[in-house]
This record gives structure tokens, C-alpha cells and sequence, in this order.
């Protein structure tokens, strides 16, 4: 039986002091796990490892979730199309995991409408035009998500279709089948995992690159971590290193092993991102990519329109992929074809994003092809690698790993307690829990008490879910923390003392990239507030040091 692990009482300081401080502990403690990478699978390997009892270290060369956790479709979802690779183990899994999240942390997995168009011409249909093998895999799908499922698939007449998405071509449509997934904010969600990791006892840190990897004369394995924002180095020990760095694990691997055999095969997917009122959609569409045999989804998300995503091998920089123009024409061609009305152009993109799927290596032309399950190996030296997967199954892969590592403790003697030591991240809800009753009603109650828009407590509980309310309380600082960040987006200035104070962000590119969607979101890409969130970073940094010196010295 599992053990349910006490939720923390209360959002917990997670800073540059924390930081500073965690790196001081990272020099002096020795761990059970360390975990590289800060991406969504590393975040769930050390909230799965922490709340089990483990001692835990993760250390992220960039930000949080700077990498392909950010730069994701945003969705939650089964993955219908894995059922034509008969990927079903997967799509189940998945589903489940879907189901999982929803309860945890509803405001990152919220359900979302889909429509698959129907024409008589096949070529202008996502996914076919053979309504009986459509409507099989849909069956199929409804199927393996069980009694958790959202919503059973229909079929829409042309008419409903129309009068959800009323910009699509009319021509020749015969209707839609209706099927429902999952929306989330891909970057909120490896924040919230961070934080609750770090509330049972992570020790984290963010620009803090791992350099080189060593055993110690008694065994333990050695991270050199290098400090990236005050420079100097430490060496990190734990008994168990995870390599969960996603499309870079090949570069770890090579720390290990200069010898280690590359298992990477990279795919390049982009996304556009466009106003919403251009494409006027209620529900997310799928719609074919104009010269290729796949499909892109058209996604209403924050008030925007997210369309992708492209699939393609990618050798270049993986620090910096990008969406290059031709992708970008692409993108826009196919939308521009499906939705005719809407006349849409490359005028009208607000911004685009790349992001890298490292996905395994196999014998497929494409990387379409490639399965999208996880891997997970261990070298000579016993270092943990998870490669492969998929945002939505972060959960349980980050189970499957810790589930390894348990046992290689054990083996070595390190767990000598005879408990239980399964995971138990079923239970533990993210961001401070859900919001109960009516949100409208929560929102206008926290409103009036701070004398907030309804409006912006609407976006605050919609994004911080049951922490919304220390970003209202954080207003009675200072009446400039009520201000809007920027005039077309719904975020206030005190979004950025939380982001600093609660999650650890550090730079400006945190703050607006990651912690809130500013730079997606705005076509300015938040070039108009940079200066006031700089200033806002280095009151938070003053405030700080004034804490530090006023607290009571503590003998050594």
C-alpha cells in the first residue's frame, strides 16, 4: 500500500537566495538522486523521488523548462494519430495520464473541443474522408480512455461544424466528428512540478550546468556543476544520477562514456502563433499540412490561436532552433487553405516557436515515424538515462525512473528502511490545489478584497490556480503591482515579484518567456515592459539582501 505524503501548508520561498543557498547545500550534503535537467521529465523524477523520501539535487543549465518543455503543442492528449503506428499501449497510457493530471492540477489540463473535417475530396481532409475507419478509431479512443473519458466522439453535421468553426472552407463538407483532449500551459506545468518538488524537499537550482561526470574512491557519483550566473564550480555527489536533459542526453551520456553510441534521432516542430479573432474557432481543428501526409492542429489558447506542428529532422543548434520562413510559409498556407475566409498571411503572425522532440533512433525514412514512447537505459557506470516520451506521460515515466532507482539503492544498501517506497504522485496536487465552487464567485469575492479587476483575478486564478491569492495579497505593496504588464494581455506587475520570490526566476527572459506568456503572446514580444521588469527584479533582489541583514546572525 502507498503511503500519501503530507502536502506542504503553504507556498514555499524558491528565489536567487534560495538558489544561492541550494548551490552552498549541493556542495556540502551528499544525495540519494541528482537529477540534470529541468525540463518537465526531470521536474517529475525529482517530485516523484522526494515525495517518496529520497534526498534529491536537480540542476538545469538554462531556466526551467527552457528547452522543448516550453515550445510544445500545449496539449494533454491521447494522441490520436499513435493509433494508426498501433501504438495502443501508449495511447492508453497516456489517456490515463491525462485523467491523472486533470485531477492534480486541473488548470493545466483543461478539456478541449476537436473537430476533424470531413470533405468529400480526401486530400482536404486531416485525417480521410472514410467516415467508418474514422469513426472506428475515434470508438477505439473513447474506448481506451475507460470511464475517465471526457466525452464520447460524435459526428456534426456540416451546419454544427460551421457554427463552431464558421471560417473553415464550406465547400464541400460533409461535417465533422467531434472528439475531446486536453489543453495545458506547457511552461506552468514544469514550474508547478519544480515548485512542488522543491516544497518536499528538492534541492534546485536553474543556471547550473553540469560539466563533467566522475566517481568518488567510495562509489559515489560526481556532477561538476558549473554556476552560470556568479561563476565558480562545486562537485554535486548522490548515490543514483538521472540524465534527463531530452534532446542534449547524448551530451551527458558522453560525460559518462566518451565512447557512449549517440541514440538520438532530433525532429524539428514549429509553431505560429496568430490572433484569435482571425480564425473565430471555439474548438481546436485538425487540418491537413498543405504538401505533406500529416495533419496540424489549429488550438484557441489564451486568447490566441496556436497552429502546428511540423515534424522534421534537425541536425543544427540545439540550443537555438528556430522557425525558419519557409516552415513559417508553410504553416500559414495550410491554414490559409482551410479556413479561406479568414485570409490569413504571414502579416499576421504574432510569433513562432521551435522546439526539438528528442526522439529515438530508429530504422523509420521519417521522423514521423518514430515512436514517441520514452526510453530509459543505464550505462557501465550506472548513470540513468531517460530519453523519448511525451509531455503528457511525464508523470508515469518519471515513476518508471524512480522506480529504478529505488531498486539500485536498495541493492547498494542505501535504503535500509523496510517501507514502502512506491510512488504516490497520483495525490499530489500542484499549484496550492484546485479552486473549489464557482471560480466566477471566487474571483469576484478576491476583487473586491484587493480591489483587483475581475478580470485580473479571473487570469490569476486561471494561472496560478490555488496560489492565486498571494499575487492579490503581494498588491498591497505597492498600488504599481496592480498595473498591467503590458496593455493587451491580461498580466500585472506583481506577476513578477512572485515569479522571483516563488519560482525562481532570475532574468527577465524568465519572467516573460516562462513564468508568464508575455513574449509568445505579445507582438512586441514584451520589448515594452522589459525595462519595467528589470526594475521590478532588482527591487525583489534589494528587498532581499535587506532580509538577509536584518535576520537574526546565527552562530556556526
Amino acid at each position: 500500500m502507498s503511503r500519501t505524503p503530507d502536502q506542504p501548508a503553504s507556498l514555499r520561498e524558491l528565489s536567487a537566495r534560495t538558489r544561492a543557498s541550494n548551490l552552498q547545500r549541493m556542495r556540502k550534503e551528499r544525495f540519494d538522486v541528482a537529477v540534470i535537467g529541468g525540463g518537465v521529465t526531470g521536474a517529475g523524477v525529482a517530485l516523484d523521488a522526494s515525495t517518496r523520501g529520497l534526498s534529491v539535487a536537480l540542476i538545469e543549465k538554462n531556466d526551467f523548462a527552457s528547452g522543448t518543455s516550453s515550445r510544445s503543442s500545449k496539449l494533454i492528449h491521447g494522441g490520436l494519430r499513435y493509433l494508426e503506428q498501433l501504438e495502443f499501449g501508449l495511447v492508453y497510457e497516456s489517456l490515463h495520464e491525462r485523467t491523472l493530471l486533470s485531477r492534480i492540477a486541473p488548470h493545466l489540463s483543461k478539456p478541449l473541443t476537436f473537430l476533424v473535417p470531413v470533405y468529400s475530396l480526401a486530400a482536404r481532409s486531416p485525417l480521410g474522408n472514410n467516415r467508418l475507419k474514422l469513426a472506428a478509431g475515434l470508438w477505439l479512443y473513447d474506448f481506451l480512455a475507460g470511464r475517465s473519458n471526457i466525452g464520447r466522439h460524435r459526428w456534426l453535421s456540416r451546419d454544427a461544424t460551421l457554427e463552431l468553426a464558421p471560417s473553415l472552407e464550406p465547400s464541400d463538407l460533409r461535417g465533422a466528428f467531434c472528439y475531446y483532449d486536453c489543453l495545458t500551459d506547457d511552461s506552468r506545468l514544469v514550474i508547478e512540478v519544480i515548485k512542488s518538488a522543491a516544497a518536499y524537499g528538492t534541492v534546485v537550482a536553474n543556471y547550473a550546468s553540469a560539466s563533467a561526470l566522475s566517481k568518488s574512491e567510495d562509489g559515489l557519483s560526481i556532477i561538476k556543476v558549473e554556476d552560470l550566473i556568479d561563476g565558480g564550480e562545486l562537485e554535486l555527489s548522490a548515490r543514483v544520477i538521472v540524465n534527463a536533459t531530452g534532446v542534449w542526453s547524448d551530451q551527458i551520456s558522453k560525460l559518462s562514456d566518451s565512447k557512449a553510441m549517440p541514440r538520438l534521432r532530433p525532429s524539428k516542430g514549429i509553431h505560429v502563433v496568430v490572433p484569435s479573432e482571425k480564425l473565430r474557432n471555439n474548438t481546436a481543428v485538425l487540418i491537413p499540412s498543405v504538401g505533406e501526409d500529416r495533419f496540424l492542429f489549429v488550438i484557441p489558447w489564451h486568447g490566441f490561436t496556436v497552429i502546428g506542428t511540423t515534424d522534421s529532422d534537425y541536425t543544427g543548434d540545439l540550443d537555438n532552433p528556430l522557425a525558419q520562413t519557409n516552415e513559417v510559409d508553410r504553416v500559414i498556407k495550410s491554414a490559409a487553405a482551410a479556413f479561406p475566409s479568414a485570409r490569413l498571411s504571414v502579416d499576421d503572425v504574432v510569433s513562432t516557436f521551435a522546439g526539438l522532440r528528442p526522439l529515438i533512433a530508429g530504422n523509420e525514412r521519417s521522423t514521423k515515424e518514430l515512436s514517441r514512447r520514452e526510453e530509459i537505459y543505464e550505462d557501465e557506470s550506472g548513470l540513468i538515462t531517460i530519453t523519448g516520451g511525451k509531455l503528457t506521460t511525464w508523470r508515469r515515466m518519471a515513476e518508471k525512473v524512480v522506480d529504478i532507482a529505488v531498486r539500485k539503492l536498495k541493492t547498494t544498501g542505501a535504503l535500509k528502511e523496510m517501507r514502502d517506497y512506491h510512488s504516490v504522485t497520483e495525490t499530489v496536487e500542484l499549484a496550492g490545489g484546485a479552486i473549489t465552487g464557482d471560480s466566477h464567485k471566487e474571483a469576484l469575492g478576491a476583487a473586491s478584497e484587493f480591489d483587483l479587476n475581475v478580470s485580473t483575478v479571473e487570469h490569476l486564478i486561471d494561472t496560478y490556480a490555488g496560489n492565486y491569492r498571494v499575487i492579490c495579497e503581494m498588491t498591497g505593496e505597492s498600488s504599481g503591482l496592480k498595473r498591467a504588464l503590458t496593455e493587451s494581455l491580461p498580466n500585472i506587475e506583481a506577476e513578477v515579484p512572485y515569479a522571483a520570490r516563488h519560482e525562481m526566476a532570475i532574468t527577465v527572459a524568465d519572467v516573460l518567456s516562462r513564468r508568464t506568456r508575455v513574449e509568445l503572446l505579445s507582438r512586441d514580444h514584451g520589448q515594452a515592459c522589459i525595462d519595467r521588469v528589470k526594475s521590478l527584479l532588482h527591487e525583489e533582489s534589494k528587498r532581499t539582501i535587506n532580509q538577509h541583514l536584518d535576520s537574526p546572525r546565527r552562530a556556526d
